[in-house]
Parts: structure tokens; C-alpha cells; sequence
């Protein structure tokens, strides 16, 4: 037994664990009633998690009991013969999966979304919701393992689209609320957005032109400034593909200036600002567009601190260093790899591979 701060805490030597478990693997009923006993502790105990909104206030909770899904999701995973899978199991993995998602903690986070689906699959069971879940922070997370997975997200984001639809059908056009058109609306959007990756901007352009047909019927640019700031983003892609740089960049700038309202979400308004950059880049301005990245650079180590490190903050060095090659300023671009690639940087971004980053890493650039 520990005594910590936060109360006592009890632990087993691994022989023992390793015995104990050996045993219950001869009494399949005894270790499911005791899976299930270990699942309801944790259960009361793990905080339920926001897609739309990560709560940090929960974080000290989550990274307390965190460990104990990872390994009530090993036992599960491993267990011969299986332990009977149930839908409350797969919640749980959903919401460890999330949490780490948010934490940028991905390969653990994967693991534990797809115990959580493999689970719905085996019992062929619908839970539209739970699914939609799955399949969002899923696709929001392989992003970082690079255009190799830009397939299984785009499915993945269709298949949203299409459990939204069927919801909405069942609900009618009628009942269908303010909240329901804005759920598929942006459903639509990602949808759109995936179909861009491959840079198919004729399938997504009127995508997103149906979903500001439905903005322009919930209110104005003052009163849904965030509808209108992803409406004006996704179209200045499509604009950039029809090589028209000025319409693109202004619709990059309004939608810059739009989301940079949403209070509390700096790097969202500095991920807008990014892409205005890699706009402005197609457009041939490569001056203007590696002063932007610079600025975008500084505001994210700011907001990092000194010496830590994020997936985004990364993608900005590579932008700048590359920004810099296509300049001719090859002593200023080895500068940037060399620090970006330093002990001290490198060490916060052990969980990625570095290939998968460059491949993932600014498109436009």
C-alpha cells in the first residue's frame, strides 16, 4: 500500500497478477463477473467527455484512471476464451479514446476506438450515436498519421453523413430543429472537407454552398460568426482550385477575421491563419506567405511556452524552413529543420513519425 495525496492505493507484484489472472482463465463465469466489477468501478470514476468541447478541468480525473482502460481493454483484448462483450464496455472505450485524442496522445487513443467498434460490430448492434462518435475521432485522429489515411477518413466521415441522414429522415422535415439542421449541416461540411483531401473540390463546392443556403436562413455573419468563418474557409479551397488567388484569399481573410471571435480558441484561429498562408503561396506571393507562417510560428511557440512541442507548432517550422528552400534562403531553412529537429524539441514529439509529418505537414507547401 501507497499513501498518496490523493488517498491510499494498493498494488500487486506481476507474478501475482500474472497467477491470479492464469487462474480466472479456468472459471470464465468468475472473470466476467469480476471484468464486469472492474469495469463499474471505473466507470463511476472516468469522466465523460465532449467532442465538440474538451473540458481540461476533467483532465486531472481522466489521467488517474486512464491507465486502468488501457488495461481493462488489454485483459479484454487478450482473453481466452473472450469475455462477452456489452455496449457500456464499448462506451468506455470511447470515452478513453477521446480523451486521449484530445490530449494528443493517438496511438493509445486508436487502440481503444477500435476495441469500442470492433465491439458494436460483434454485437451487430446499430447505436447510432455511439458509432458517429467512433467514427469522428477516428478519422480527426489518423490525420496525424499522414496522407496514407486520408481514404479511411474520408469513409469514415461518410458514413457519418449517412447515419446523420437516416436519423434526419426518421425525424422529418417537419420536427427537424434548428440544432438537427446544424448537426447534418456540418456532417455535410466534413464530409466536404475529406472529399477536398484528394483534391475533388467539384463534389465538395456544392457541399458547402448548400450548407450557407441553410446558414443564411438561421441568421447573419454577426449573429453565427462561426458557421459563416467554416462556410468561408472550405470556399476559398474551392476557389483556389479555379485558380481565382484574389476571391481565395479574401474568403481565407474574412474567414480569419470570423472565427477569430470564437473566445478561448487561438489555435483554431491560428489554423485558419495557416491555410490563408498556403493560399497565398499558390498565389505565387512566397514573401508574403512565409512572413504570415513566421507569424503564425511565433504566436504558437507562444502559446505552447518555452521548449514544449505540438503536432501544429511542428507543421509551422516545416512550413517556414520550406518557405524559406523555395526563397533560395538555404542557410535560414537549415536553421529551422535544425532547431525544430533538436533534442530538446524532439523529445516532445517521440509518439510521431517523422516521415508520416512531412507527409501529412503543410499541403500547400
Amino acid at each position: 500500500m501507497k499513501r498518496q495525496d490523493s488517498g491510499d492505493t494498493y498494488s500487486i507484484h506481476r507474478l501475482l497478477q500474472h497467477r491470479l489472472l492464469h487462474d480466472l482463465e479456468e472459471s470464465p463465469g468468475e472473470r466476467q463477473e469480476i471484468f464486469c466489477l472492474a469495469f463499474e468501478l471505473i466507470r463511476e470514476r472516468l469522466p465523460r467527455p465532449s467532442l465538440d468541447a474538451p473540458n481540461s478541468i476533467k483532465w486531472n480525473v481522466f489521467k488517474e484512471y486512464i491507465p486502468h482502460v488501457l488495461t481493462i481493454q488489454r485483459v479484454y483484448h487478450d482473453a481466452l476464451p473472450m469475455i462477452k462483450p456489452f455496449v457500456g464496455l464499448a462506451e468506455l472505450f470511447r470515452d478513453g479514446g477521446v480523451h486521449l485524442w484530445q490530449r494528443g496522445l493517438i496511438y493509445d487513443g486508436l487502440r481503444l476506438l477500435n476495441s469500442a467498434e470492433a465491439i458494436l460490430d460483434r454485437l451487430e448492434c446499430e447505436e447510432d450515436q455511439l458509432r458517429i462518435d467512433i467514427h469522428i475521432a477516428t478519422a480527426l485522429l489518423i490525420q496525424y498519421f499522414g496522407i496514407s489515411h486520408r481514404a479511411e477518413s474520408r469513409n469514415r466521415f461518410w458514413k457519418v453523413l449517412q447515419i446523420r441522414e437516416k436519423l434526419a429522415s426518421q425525424i422529418g422535415p417537419a420536427n427537424m430543429t434548428k440544432d438537427d439542421e446544424m448537426t447534418l449541416c456540418n456532417s455535410l461540411a466534413d464530409y466536404g472537407n475529406a472529399l477536398l483531401q484528394f483534391n475533388n473540390y467539384k463534389e465538395a463546392e456544392p457541399i458547402y454552398q448548400k450548407c450557407h443556403a441553410k446558414y443564411q436562413q438561421w441568421g447573419t455573419e454577426e449573429e453565427i460568426h462561426f458557421e459563416y468563418a467554416k462556410f468561408n474557409h472550405h470556399m476559398a479551397f474551392c476557389r483556389m482550385y479555379h485558380e481565382d488567388f484574389k476571391g481565395a484569399i479574401r474568403l481565407a481573410e474574412r474567414a480569419v477575421e470570423l472565427v477569430s471571435r470564437q473566445t478561448g480558441q487561438p489555435q483554431l484561429t491560428l489554423r485558419f491563419k495557416f491555410d490563408l498562408a498556403c493560399i497565398i503561396l499558390q498565389s505565387g506571393d512566397l514573401e508574403k506567405a512565409l512572413e504570415v507562417q513566421k507569424q503564425i510560428l511565433k504566436a504558437r511557440l507562444s502559446l505552447q511556452g518555452n521548449g514544449k512541442m505540438t503536432y501544429f507548432t511542428l507543421q509551422s517550422y516545416y512550413a517556414v524552413g520550406a518557405g524559406y528552400s523555395h526563397l533560395g534562403r538555404l542557410e535560414e531553412a537549415e536553421y529551422v529543420r535544425v532547431w525544430s529537429t533538436s533534442p530538446r524539441i524532439a523529445k516532445g514529439w517521440q509518439a510521431y513519425d517523422e516521415n508520416s509529418f512531412k507527409k501529412g505537414a503543410g499541403k500547400s507547401w
